[in-house]
């Protein structure tokens, strides 16, 4: 059975399609349901700000409205209007018990503001405002997916790697067998060492199990990020830990989208305050109406004229609601930028954590790779003692273990160098680095 999942193994290395990090990337930036949630809402907001704007353009309005009365008044006023005043219409028992008439009422009105204390221009600034914050939310949620992405794929590094330490574990542990049966052969090592090399095997052979197992689940999870499936697919091997230009990136800290973000809805609250406090200035507006009256039926013109001006409406708020309103609007304003100075010194906090420990993994691989070189020399010694009998089988699988431990170790640091890369990109607002 091991030696089947062995070749199985082996033969999905070879003939598997090798993806990029960039072509997972790009995969996962077009697929995320978290990006294409925030885009929907960008799109609302881009249809509110033209909402905004719409309203600075005229209103035109049709209504019609059907009327039946005998009160004198609206009566001769229905008639007038339809133009149907006679001279018999004067006579005061005609004008104080009229018959029951009936009205049609065509009204097409054009509403043109003018000036209402500036709340049009105001609404379309908060509306930019909106949309700007948005969009910078929008890039931050995209840094966000890069960062999943890239975690998941070097997860399923790390676990790929550990397939390749595994596999030269089983290795070392069968030419420790050989060497075990050899000596055992000639009469120089004793039955117990080569039972010990065989019981060493094994747990290397269950190891490189555990080992695939892991790789096929974390290419699971990679698909799962980038939201696709990825059919039969290997990752890339990655050797080396990435260098980070701390100085660089602590110069571009402050820009991060989510920081921008904030800034620009504090504005939206500053242009809040005016949209209103708008409310207790004056407004200016023009109109235009023409009607259109029939006895008959709906749209006839057996009557029609028109009216047009110019209105001034001016309220005063003597419960200063209004102003409370406004007021309420800067406390807002002055709570984001309590919270936009927290957010800022966080960003910086997390760099300079996330810098640390990508500078411990850093610290992890050189380690690794010196306690490898050292290993591997205390092992070839330890062989060398054995065969001339200076040295026993567990004295060498001591330092195999010693080696192994090592090598899993340098792949775990590489792994760690690279999760903490992104965190410090992903502080610095410097995600799209990756990508390049």
């Amino acid at each position: 059975m091991r030696v089947l999942i062995f070749l199985l193994t082996t033969l999905s290395l070879v003939f598997a399609e090798e993806i990029e990090i960039k072509k997972v990337l790009d995969l996962a930036l077009k697929n995320s349901p978290l990006i294409k949630s925030a885009q929907r809402d960008l799109k609302a907001q881009e249809l509110e700000l033209k909402a905004v704007r719409g309203a600075l353009f005229p209103k035109i309005k049709l209504e019609e409205t059907y009327t039946r009365t005998d009160v004198p008044a609206y009566a001769f006023m229905n008639k007038l209007n339809q133009e149907r005043i006679t001279m018999q219409d004067f006579d005061p028992a005609r004008l104080n018990n009229p018959k029951a008439i009936n009205n049609f009422e065509t009204k097409f009105t054009l509403e043109v503001p003018i000036w209402i204390g500036g709340k049009l221009q105001s609404a379309n600034r908060m509306a930019q405002y909106e949309y700007r914050a948005m969009s910078l939310e929008l890039e931050r949620r995209e840094e966000e997916v890069i960062g999943q992405a890239y975690k998941a794929y070097m997860g399923a590094v790390l676990a790929k790697e550990s397939i390749r330490v595994a596999k030269q574990a089983v290795e070392d542990a069968k030419e420790h067998l050989r060497l075990a049966e050899q000596m055992h052969g000639v009469g120089l090592a004793l039955l117990s060492d080569v039972l010990r090399a065989k019981v060493y095997l094994s747990k290397a052979e269950e190891n490189l199990e555990k080992a695939i197992r892991g790789y096929q689940v974390a290419k699971k999870g990679l698909e799962v990020v980038v939201g696709v499936p990825l059919g039969d697919f290997e990752v890339q091997s990655v050797g080396q830990c990435p260098e980070v230009d701390i100085r660089a990136l602590k110069e571009k800290v402050q820009n991060r989208g989510d920081i921008k973000s904030l800034e620009e809805r504090i504005k939206s609250l500053e242009e809040a305050y005016r949209f209103t406090l708008s409310d207790n200035l004056p407004h200016v507006f023009a109109f235009a109406q023409y009607f259109l009256n029939s006895k008959d039926y709906p749209f006839g013109a057996e009557g029609r004229g028109y009216l047009a001006g110019i209105g001034l409406s001016w309220t005063f708020d003597t419960g200063l609601t209004t102003l409370r309103r406004a007021q309420a609007n800067l406390e807002r304003k002055a709570s984001l930028q309590e919270r936009l100075k927290l957010l800022k010194d966080s960003a910086v906090f997390d760099l300079e954590r996330s810098y640390a420990e990508y500078e411990n993994a850093l610290g992890m691989f050189r380690s690794a790779e010196e306690r490898i070189r050292s290993s591997q020399e205390v092992l070839r010694v330890m062989q060398v003692r054995y065969k001339n009998g200076l040295a026993r089988m567990v004295d060498i699988l001591d330092a195999q273990t010693e080696l192994d431990k090592a090598r899993l170790e340098r792949v775990q640091a590489i792994n760690a160098c690279h999760k903490a890369y992104m965190d410090v990109l992903y502080s610095a607002g410097s995600v799209e680095e990756v990508r390049k």
